[in-house]
Protein backbone atom coordinates (compact mmCIF):
# COMPACT_ATOMS: atom_id res chain seq x y z
CA UNK A 1 0.00 0.00 0.00
CA UNK A 2 2.82 2.40 0.92
CA UNK A 3 4.64 1.68 -2.37
CA UNK A 4 1.44 2.40 -4.32
CA UNK A 5 0.96 5.68 -2.43
CA UNK A 6 4.55 6.71 -3.23
CA UNK A 7 3.91 5.97 -6.91
CA UNK A 8 0.83 8.21 -6.95
CA UNK A 9 2.66 11.00 -5.12
CA UNK A 10 5.45 10.88 -7.72
CA UNK A 11 2.82 10.82 -10.48
CA UNK A 12 1.05 13.85 -8.98
CA UNK A 13 4.34 15.70 -8.49
CA UNK A 14 5.37 15.18 -12.11
CA UNK A 15 1.93 16.29 -13.31
CA UNK A 16 2.03 19.44 -11.16
CA UNK A 17 5.56 20.22 -12.43
CA UNK A 18 4.45 19.80 -16.05
CA UNK A 19 1.39 21.98 -15.41
CA UNK A 20 3.42 24.78 -13.85
CA UNK A 21 6.03 24.59 -16.61
CA UNK A 22 3.46 24.73 -19.42
CA UNK A 23 1.58 27.63 -17.80
CA UNK A 24 4.78 29.54 -17.06
CA UNK A 25 6.10 29.17 -20.61
CA UNK A 26 2.74 30.15 -22.12
CA UNK A 27 2.18 33.17 -19.88
CA UNK A 28 5.71 34.52 -20.21
CA UNK A 29 5.70 33.99 -23.98
CA UNK A 30 2.34 35.74 -24.27
CA UNK A 31 3.45 38.71 -22.15
CA UNK A 32 6.87 39.27 -23.72
CA UNK A 33 6.63 38.04 -27.31
CA UNK A 34 4.53 40.03 -29.76
CA UNK A 35 4.65 37.19 -32.28
CA UNK A 36 3.43 34.62 -29.74
CA UNK A 37 0.69 36.99 -28.61
CA UNK A 38 -0.43 37.42 -32.22
CA UNK A 39 -0.95 33.65 -32.53
CA UNK A 40 -3.74 33.89 -29.96
CA UNK A 41 -5.33 37.04 -31.35
CA UNK A 42 -3.96 39.32 -28.66
CA UNK A 43 -2.74 42.68 -29.85
CA UNK A 44 0.33 44.65 -28.98
CA UNK A 45 -1.02 47.34 -26.65
CA UNK A 46 1.34 49.92 -28.10
CA UNK A 47 0.26 49.34 -31.69
CA UNK A 48 -3.32 50.55 -31.27
CA UNK A 49 -2.72 53.57 -29.06
CA UNK A 50 -5.05 55.24 -26.59
CA UNK A 51 -8.74 54.52 -26.85
CA UNK A 52 -11.68 56.47 -25.53
CA UNK A 53 -13.07 55.48 -22.14
CA UNK A 54 -16.51 53.99 -21.90
CA UNK A 55 -17.60 50.97 -23.85
CA UNK A 56 -15.22 48.08 -24.26
CA UNK A 57 -12.81 48.76 -27.07
CA UNK A 58 -11.91 46.30 -29.78
CA UNK A 59 -8.37 46.09 -28.41
CA UNK A 60 -9.64 45.15 -24.93
CA UNK A 61 -11.97 42.55 -26.39
CA UNK A 62 -9.18 41.01 -28.48
CA UNK A 63 -6.81 41.06 -25.51
CA UNK A 64 -9.34 39.24 -23.31
CA UNK A 65 -10.04 36.70 -26.07
CA UNK A 66 -6.29 36.24 -26.46
CA UNK A 67 -5.89 35.39 -22.77
CA UNK A 68 -8.85 32.99 -22.93
CA UNK A 69 -7.31 31.34 -25.99
CA UNK A 70 -3.95 31.07 -24.25
CA UNK A 71 -5.42 29.44 -21.14
CA UNK A 72 -7.52 27.11 -23.24
CA UNK A 73 -4.47 26.10 -25.27
CA UNK A 74 -2.38 25.55 -22.13
CA UNK A 75 -5.22 23.55 -20.56
CA UNK A 76 -5.44 21.31 -23.61
CA UNK A 77 -1.68 20.65 -23.56
CA UNK A 78 -1.86 19.88 -19.83
CA UNK A 79 -4.78 17.50 -20.39
CA UNK A 80 -2.78 15.77 -23.14
CA UNK A 81 0.06 15.16 -20.68
CA UNK A 82 -2.44 13.90 -18.11
CA UNK A 83 -3.81 11.44 -20.67
CA UNK A 84 -0.28 10.28 -21.43
CA UNK A 85 0.53 9.76 -17.76
CA UNK A 86 -2.71 7.88 -17.07
CA UNK A 87 -2.16 5.61 -20.07
CA UNK A 88 1.42 4.93 -18.94
CA UNK A 89 0.17 4.01 -15.47
CA UNK A 90 -2.53 1.70 -16.87
CA UNK A 91 -0.19 -0.10 -19.27
CA UNK A 92 2.54 -0.39 -16.63
CA UNK A 93 0.00 -2.02 -14.33
CA UNK A 94 -0.98 -4.47 -17.08
CA UNK A 95 2.66 -5.24 -17.90
CA UNK A 96 3.63 -5.85 -14.26
CA UNK A 97 0.57 -7.89 -13.33
CA UNK A 98 1.10 -11.58 -12.75
CA UNK A 99 -1.83 -12.59 -14.93
CA UNK A 100 -1.65 -15.01 -17.84
CA UNK A 101 -1.13 -13.78 -21.41
CA UNK A 102 -4.76 -14.19 -22.41
CA UNK A 103 -5.95 -12.06 -19.51
CA UNK A 104 -3.32 -9.41 -20.20
CA UNK A 105 -4.35 -9.24 -23.87
CA UNK A 106 -7.99 -8.88 -22.80
CA UNK A 107 -7.04 -6.07 -20.41
CA UNK A 108 -5.08 -4.37 -23.19
CA UNK A 109 -8.14 -4.49 -25.44
CA UNK A 110 -10.18 -3.01 -22.60
CA UNK A 111 -7.60 -0.27 -21.92
CA UNK A 112 -7.61 0.85 -25.55
CA UNK A 113 -9.88 3.77 -24.59
CA UNK A 114 -6.98 5.39 -22.71
CA UNK A 115 -5.06 5.60 -25.99
CA UNK A 116 -7.96 7.45 -27.60
CA UNK A 117 -8.32 10.06 -24.84
CA UNK A 118 -5.87 12.51 -26.50
CA UNK A 119 -8.07 12.46 -29.60
CA UNK A 120 -11.10 13.39 -27.50
CA UNK A 121 -9.17 16.17 -25.78
CA UNK A 122 -8.11 17.45 -29.21
CA UNK A 123 -11.72 17.35 -30.35
CA UNK A 124 -12.71 19.29 -27.23
CA UNK A 125 -10.09 21.88 -28.15
CA UNK A 126 -11.47 22.19 -31.67
CA UNK A 127 -15.04 22.60 -30.47
CA UNK A 128 -14.10 25.08 -27.76
CA UNK A 129 -12.12 27.10 -30.28
CA UNK A 130 -15.33 27.78 -32.18
CA UNK A 131 -16.70 29.39 -29.04
CA UNK A 132 -13.58 31.56 -28.79
CA UNK A 133 -13.88 32.44 -32.49
CA UNK A 134 -17.32 33.90 -31.82
CA UNK A 135 -15.54 36.58 -29.76
CA UNK A 136 -12.28 36.89 -31.72
CA UNK A 137 -11.82 35.09 -35.00
CA UNK A 138 -8.02 34.97 -34.90
CA UNK A 139 -7.75 33.65 -31.35
CA UNK A 140 -9.49 30.36 -31.93
CA UNK A 141 -7.77 29.33 -35.15
CA UNK A 142 -4.57 28.24 -33.45
CA UNK A 143 -6.49 26.14 -30.94
CA UNK A 144 -8.65 24.53 -33.61
CA UNK A 145 -5.72 23.35 -35.69
CA UNK A 146 -3.16 22.62 -33.01
CA UNK A 147 -5.35 20.81 -30.47
CA UNK A 148 -6.48 18.26 -33.03
CA UNK A 149 -2.95 17.81 -34.33
CA UNK A 150 -1.51 17.43 -30.81
CA UNK A 151 -4.24 14.89 -29.98
CA UNK A 152 -3.40 12.83 -33.05
CA UNK A 153 0.33 12.98 -32.29
CA UNK A 154 -0.11 12.00 -28.64
CA UNK A 155 -2.47 9.14 -29.50
CA UNK A 156 -0.19 7.80 -32.22
CA UNK A 157 2.92 7.99 -30.02
CA UNK A 158 1.11 6.26 -27.17
CA UNK A 159 -0.01 3.45 -29.46
CA UNK A 160 3.51 3.03 -30.83
CA UNK A 161 5.29 3.27 -27.48
CA UNK A 162 2.81 1.59 -25.12
CA UNK A 163 0.46 -0.69 -27.02
CA UNK A 164 2.52 -2.17 -29.84
CA UNK A 165 5.55 -3.38 -27.84
CA UNK A 166 3.49 -4.88 -25.02
CA UNK A 167 1.02 -6.58 -27.33
CA UNK A 168 3.81 -7.94 -29.56
CA UNK A 169 5.66 -9.32 -26.55
CA UNK A 170 2.56 -11.01 -25.16
CA UNK A 171 1.64 -12.56 -28.50
CA UNK A 172 5.19 -13.87 -28.97
CA UNK A 173 5.29 -15.31 -25.43
CA UNK A 174 1.90 -16.93 -25.92
CA UNK A 175 3.08 -18.60 -29.15
CA UNK A 176 6.25 -19.83 -27.43
CA UNK A 177 4.25 -21.41 -24.62
CA UNK A 178 2.06 -23.37 -27.04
Amino acid sequence: MKKNLNWWLIFAGIFVAITVLVLLICILSYKYSVDFRALFGGTDPGSIGKAAQGAETLAQRNERAGWVSLYLFAGIIILQFLCLMVACAIFTDIRKSGENHETKLARIANADIFLDLPLYVGLFGSVSSFMVMSVSSSGGQLIAYSSTLVGIIFSTCMRLALLYPLKSKLIAEEKNQK
